[in-house]
């Protein structure tokens, strides 16, 4: 019994919950009112007899009306009222609206007669209008290959970001126009009438541009409409077009030559015509004679000689003679005429000391001698230590993460950064922007830096090369000497480095800062220095001696340099690159693990004439 009193109660609460905006206030029948049975009023039912008439005062309109099997004969809409005809018998009325609901079979207390009127005073909510306007615009989008292209679409040139251009348009048609540096544009119509979809517009332009190739033998320089490309071989995108494209060398004539670039969907390569030597010639005579001439670092024969086939320009020329003194200048040919050099040398001390050697640094260091000039490798003694962005390093990127434990041998490192006169011995030439000889050298790939390391183990029988990232670190920590510095020697960057607040863009000398613990110099700034090491992220795992990834597309650099702010100079902080990456701001030192040392011998300047040739 008392779950049917549950069933009842959840029933008759749906219905008054379903009719809750609607409710009948009142019913009754209006004896005075005589519409039901007026001419011009009246309405018969199926039967031809006069249908009784409901009015139903609302200000609502919108209402049906149903009175069961009878039915309904016709409703009217009255200002303030509804007129609703039904058949005599009537007693109960259904009245729904859309959105204030239904109320069902509404008893009317009583069986409604033909021709007599009716009173029904409905009560209900309000019924809210919403207008719900058509939608007239749409975005619409553009995305662009390549990604740098811009867009001007009905006039208006659209913001672009990542290849990307968006715009709200109201419906209807407009014109675009995509461009793009060395693409040819494209012009179109975009047309606009989906209020659901955004419309998106791809558009590829077709490249204006070839992938050109030049390449030239003895690695001279490539120089596009003059602008330097490359040494030896520059691949790259040119525009169609004309260009005048030259190849130079020191001590050698410059080849030009004019070529029409035709765009073409794959690579060229055009082979240059390499620069013709110039040469002139030196007479080199000595006092004593009999003594080994050297030029450029490389041994030509014993005074007195006549050298000939000496390309044109400055040359370093060293003599030297058992129980003397090496005799060193600057040797200068001009073509067609032959340059005069006679050296008088002076005899060694017999009591003079070698500059540098083993045991008057104890081991710590040693001194080579390529071509009369000097480096010095400092020893690093073996130990353990945190490498990564340890406590002392402000605000480190995640590159640097996360810190770990490495264990290294014994190695020796450089002193200073390789100097340019240091590269011009052992390679013949100089690639630096910023000329000097005790400035580092610069202008140097990770490749060019093999190909030197490869001619100086020739030239002195060691096994140098570049430090491993770790063993860089370590170093420029001060290694087991180590204070826990932010930079390679200090936590004031100004006393170790030159960097971008104090370098007046450019490089410096080298041993013009502190050094650090360990006596090295410029660990922080100057130059970016390479590393042996692929660069990848680190793992957190202890490592003995690593070396780095087994292969790669980036080569480590680390140190900052003169260009760059004061954070890239920490000792943790990490840089990459390419390996061919030739510029202003990449130079290197070299390690080492076994080395030998000759003594270092003194150096007297000369006078050398010039004299037309005969």
């Amino acid at each position: 019994m008392k779950r049917l009193y549950l069933l009842l109660f959840l029933v008759l609460g749906a219905v008054a919950l379903e009719a809750q905006n609607l409710a009948v206030q009142s019913f009754r029948m209006d004896e005075t009112d005589l519409a039901a049975n007026t001419a011009g009023t009246i309405v018969m039912d199926q039967n031809g007899q006069k249908c009784a008439l409901i009015k139903v005062e609302t200000t609502q309109t919108g209402f049906s009306f149903d009175a069961g099997s009878l039915g309904v004969v016709k409703t009217v809409q009255h200002v303030g009222e509804i007129w609703v005809y039904v058949p005599e018998g009537v007693k109960r009325l259904t009245i729904s609206h859309q959105q204030l609901g239904i109320l069902r079979d509404y008893d009317l207390g009583q069986t409604v007669k033909r021709a007599k009127t009716y009173i029904l005073k409905l009560t209900t909510g309000e019924v809210q209008t919403i207008v719900k306007q058509a939608r007239t615009s749409q975005y619409v989008v553009f995305q662009l290959t390549p990604a740098n292209a811009v867009v001007e679409l009905n006039g208006e040139l659209l913001s672009t970001l990542e290849g990307t251009a968006t715009k709200m348009m109201r419906f209807g048609q407009y014109d675009y126009r995509v461009q793009a540096p060395d693409y040819l544009p494209e012009v179109g119509k975009v047309t606009v009438n989906d209020p659901k979809q955004k419309h998106v517009v791809n558009v590829r332009l077709k490249p204006n541009f070839a992938r050109v190739t030049l390449q030239v033998d003895n690695n001279a320089e490539i120089w596009v409409n003059g602008q330097k490309r490359g040494e030896g071989s520059w691949t790259g995108n040119l525009g169609a077009g004309t260009y005048d494209i030259e190849t130079r060398k020191a001590g050698h004539r410059p080849q030009t030559t004019t070529r029409d670039i035709v765009a073409t969907e794959g690579p060229q390569t055009i082979r240059l015509n390499a620069p013709t030597p110039i040469y002139g010639e030196a007479d080199v005579n000595s006092s004593p004679a009999m003594a080994e001439i050297y030029v450029d670092g490389q041994k030509r024969g014993q005074t007195p000689m006549l050298l000939e086939q000496l390309l044109i320009g400055q040359h370093q020329l060293r003599l030297s003679r058992q129980g003397y003194q090496d005799y060193s200048g600057t040797l200068t040919v001009r073509e067609g005429e032959t340059a005069s050099v006679n050296a008088t040398m002076t005899k060694q001390v017999a009591q003079a000391a070698p500059a540098a050697s083993p045991s008057s640094t104890g081991g710590a260091s040693r001194t080579f001698t390529v071509g009369g000039v000097s480096f010095t490798m400092i020893k690093v003694e073996g130990g353990t230590f945190q490498m990564g962005a340890t406590s002392e390093i402000e605000n480190p990127d995640d590159y640097q993460k996360p810190v770990h434990q490495v264990t290294l041998s014994t190695y020796y490192i450089g002193e200073t950064e390789v100097t340019q006169e240091l590269w011009q011995a052992v390679m013949g030439s100089n690639p630096s922007m910023f000329k000097g000889n005790r400035r580092p050298v610069e202008m140097v790939s990770w490749a060019d830096c093999q190909e030197f390391i490869s001619r100086l183990n020739q030239k002195t029988g060691q096994h140098f090369r570049l430090p491993t990232e770790a063993e860089w670190e370590f170093a420029a920590r001060g290694g087991t000497k180590s204070c826990h510095t932010q930079y390679s020697g200090s936590s004031n960057l100004d006393d170790v480095a030159w960097y971008e607040d104090n370098s007046s863009s450019t490089t410096h000398d080298v041993k013009t800062k502190l050094p650090n613990e360990l006596g090295i110099y410029d660990m922080s700034g100057n130059v970016d220095e390479w590393c042996q090491d692929w660069s990848d992220r680190y793992s957190s795992s202890a490592q003995t001696n690593p070396t780095g990834p087994t292969s790669g597309s980036l080569r480590v650099h680390r140190g900052g340099d003169w260009n760059y702010p004061a954070g890239y100079s920490a000792v943790s902080d990490r840089g990459y690159a390419y390996p061919s990456t030739r510029n202003g701001l990449y130079g290197f030192r070299l390690a080492l693990l076994s080395s030998s040392f000759p003594a270092r011998k003194e150096r007297k300047e000369g006078i050398m004439t010039q004299r037309k040739r005969g």
